[in-house]
């Protein structure tokens, strides 16, 4: 009997550890999944840089949070109509913002009316960084900076820009400044890939362009210089404005935000399948390919980082005089 109730213990205290991890492991994994798709809302319409980073995200998680994540691309006020109408969404995790710096970061300096408060989105997941590159149409009469800068100091030229305060628009404002030539014509498109028709076809002269478009044109454009601290993967051979003694930092992030009130636990099982794609190596070989710097950073500090880039931004154009009218 002694070696039966012995047997006995021993299964108890199996069947006890056996539970106590169980229990652990389920607690350690998200539980939450959507009740219906999951519309991830792109602020500027297909095409442009931010619509291909968004897309290669939903391609990524696919079905995994057991509802499919589906594109909506909603343009339109530099991305203050998507921002805003994500941010007074249900905070159910059914609709997120695939934000970007110049809508989170530049617009509450440049716009007077907008309805959605950065810090008041709730912070998902960081995705990538992407640069633009100051490029003009291939048969432009500058063929390097140097060149550019004399001929617009004596010349207006014109330039193509997603939105009155998009990082496009207010990087040619800073570089402007620091190179002293005469003000350039300022022309706006809904979206960046209409910028880029409008640079290709003739219309204007001159863009800051997202790397993924510049490496989809390169052939047809006139390249001077990356807007950022450092050379873009894609694009190793372009060097920076600032190698170039203009220091232009005009990087755009991506990340995903959710609408104030969001569930603490739909977040976290959004985070968990978006951090698998940015971490996964053929992912992050395909962002390079497309000019894309994956975001590898702790998603726990997402949050602090749009809160520093939106002060970033707002010193940069406070100190450089910019104003929408």
């Amino acid at each position: 009997m002694s070696k039966l109730h012995s047997l006995l213990k021993l299964c108890r205290h199996i069947l006890l550890a056996t539970a106590c991890i169980g229990a652990t492991a389920a607690f350690a994994q998200p539980t939450w999944t959507p009740t219906r798709p999951v519309r991830l809302v792109v602020p500027y319409p297909a095409g442009g840089g931010t619509d291909i980073a968004a897309r290669l995200v939903a391609g990524g998680v696919g079905n995994a949070l057991g509802q499919p994540i589906v594109i909506e691309n909603k343009a339109g006020a530099n991305g203050v109509i998507a921002a805003d109408y994500v941010y007074a969404s249900n905070p159910d995790a059914t609709t997120l913002l695939f934000g970007s710096g110049d809508v989170i970061s530049i617009s509450p300096h440049t716009y007077p009316k907008i309805q959605f408060k950065p810090s008041g989105f709730v912070p998902v997941a960081p995705i990538a960084k992407i640069g633009v590159v100051l490029a003009g149409r291939a048969d432009i009469d500058a063929k390097n900076l140097p060149e550019l800068i004399a001929r617009a100091k004596v010349r207006e030229y014109s330039y193509a820009h997603w939105g009155a305060g998009s990082n496009g628009r207010i990087g040619i404002e800073i570089f402007q400044t620091q190179s002293g030539v005469k003000p350039m014509l300022g022309v706006p498109y809904v979206g960046t890939a209409p910028a880029l028709v409008g640079l290709l076809s003739g219309q204007v002269d001159l863009m800051l362009i997202p790397t993924p478009l510049v490496i989809a044109s390169r052939s047809k454009l006139t390249v001077y210089g990356v807007a950022s601290q450092e050379r873009y993967p894609g694009l190793p051979d372009v060097p920076t404005l600032a190698e170039l003694g203009f220091p232009v930092d005009a990087n755009i992030w991506f990340g995903v935000l959710a609408p104030p009130g969001t569930p603490k636990e739909a977040v976290d099982a959004i985070q968990v399948q978006m951090s698998k794609v940015v971490n996964d190596p053929a992912a992050q070989a395909r962002m390079k390919d497309l000019g894309l710097a994956p975001d590898l950073s702790n998603p726990k500090s997402f949050g602090d980082f749009v809160n520093s880039e939106n002060q970033r931004w707002g010193a940069v154009i406070k100190a450089a005089g910019i104003k929408i009218e």
